[in-house]
């Protein structure tokens, strides 16, 4: 109860910060742009890993250096794991989380690796049954010691313990979904995103199938998982919500839809776990006519800027956020410099953006202006065998 109360009063003054603070680049790292030496050839930076869902012998996790100037130096495979779609880093230990999806019929394992911050090296610590079929994004919680899991296949959202050292534990609670959409694709539910609210007290899953936000309270001791006493909030029919990310504020959440290709603002109740809708926006032209298909979202650390990434028109798209009501306004749309941008991340520092295009086989680097929100890219790239995540761990060992 007491860290809860601690996480609700730091809310209340993180607010008053970030508004205060809006406007200006304070707060961020400078990526090592300080005259502080260069490291094995490289300034600073992080390890950048990608998920994939190619199969086969020579695939699976793959590794390479982003330094702080923004270049991409491949390193390559780094764990050959069977389709390792999604991949989390732990906050703090150097301990990577790679979701392995290896069929329609046959249970994920989640597995917990090592990560070797001098040469980028994994090796494996331990593994363990997701607690579902299709495991397609997971959120770890260090407070909570907890690993939370959506799994697309089997509509069900699982929570699996965090051991002290970072290996993964048993699954603790599993909660099905239910329900369905319009669409072709939504003959059934299909969990696929999920996100622990900022006092970690609630879990929000995004059901692409039903329509739905599920919200669930998290039992701090157990890590069970208990439907809210709201139990969902619907999008409108055929929406097929994807992922979801919260306010560093703790009261709005944004939410990106697949099959509407549309970006969403809830204003969120924290104490009973509730979501109303404030706004919803079109990511495509009012003219477009091809295949709806949004795919990720991502929020700047100072709250500023929401990032979503649109596969129906191949683009980026930047939104300025007002933090006091939670709309959202457009202010950029950049091409991905691929085909399908499947997932997306900024960097530890907020300098860099680096994007998944999966149906191109490539990795494309953006370069970020903290001050307006806006994108560049750059020249940098690589290929890849259809990369579907971008998790980045952090090449420092005082981390």
């Amino acid at each position: 109860m007491l860290r809860r109360l601690m996480k609700s009063i730091w809310l209340c003054s993180a607010f008053a910060v970030l508004s205060a603070s809006a406007g200006t680049d304070e707060g961020y790292d400078n990526g090592y742009s300080d005259g502080r030496a260069c490291d094995h050839g490289y300034c600073g930076g992080s390890w950048v890993y990608f998920g994939t869902r190619a199969s086969g012998a020579g695939q699976g996790i793959v590794a390479a250096r982003l330094d702080a100037r923004g270049h991409l130096t491949p390193v390559g495979l780094a764990s050959e794991i069977v389709r390792p779609t999604w991949l989390t880093a732990h906050p703090t230990l150097p301990v990577l989380y790679a979701a392995s999806d290896p069929g329609a019929t046959v249970e994920s394992t989640i597995y917990s690796l090592a990560v070797d911050r001098d040469t980028g090296a994994l090796s494996v610590k331990n593994s363990l049954p997701s607690g579902g079929i299709g495991a397609t994004h997971v959120a770890v919680d260090e407070d909570l010691k907890s690993l939370f899991v959506a799994h697309f296949g089997s509509a069900q959202v699982s929570s699996l313990s965090i051991l002290r050292d970072g290996r993964v534990g048993a699954v603790q609670s599993v909660q099905q979904q239910y329900g369905t959409g319009p669409h072709p694709r939504q003959a059934a539910p299909h969990a696929h995103g999920v996100a622990v609210d900022p006092t970690q007290r609630f879990l929000v899953a995004n059901d692409f199938g039903a329509d739905r936000l599920f919200v669930y309270r998290i039992d701090a001791d157990s890590g069970q998982l208990v439907p809210a006493s709201t139990p969902y909030t619907s999008l409108p029919a055929g929406s097929g919500p994807r992922h979801s990310v919260f306010h560093p504020n703790g009261r709005f959440m944004f939410v990106v839809s697949e099959l509407t290709a549309t970006l969403s603002s809830y204003r969120w109740d924290a104490w009973q776990g509730s979501l109303t809708n404030v706004q919803t926006l079109a990511m495509d032209d009012p003219a477009y006519v091809g295949t709806k298909s949004a795919s990720q979202i991502q929020i700047s650390r100072d709250g500023r800027f929401v990032y979503a990434a649109n596969r129906g028109i191949n683009s980026m798209q930047v939104y300025s956020v007002n933090a006091w009501t939670g709309m959202l306004t457009q202010i950029q749309v950049i091409p991905c410099q691929g085909t399908t941008p499947w997932d997306f991340a900024l960097d530890p520092t907020g300098r860099w953006l680096v994007v998944a295009n999966n149906a191109s086989n490539s990795i494309a680097v953006f370069e970020v202006n903290r001050v307006t929100g806006k994108l560049e890219a750059t020249t940098e790239t690589l290929t890849l065998s259809q990369p579907s995540n971008v998790t980045f761990v952090s090449t420092d060992n005082d981390h």
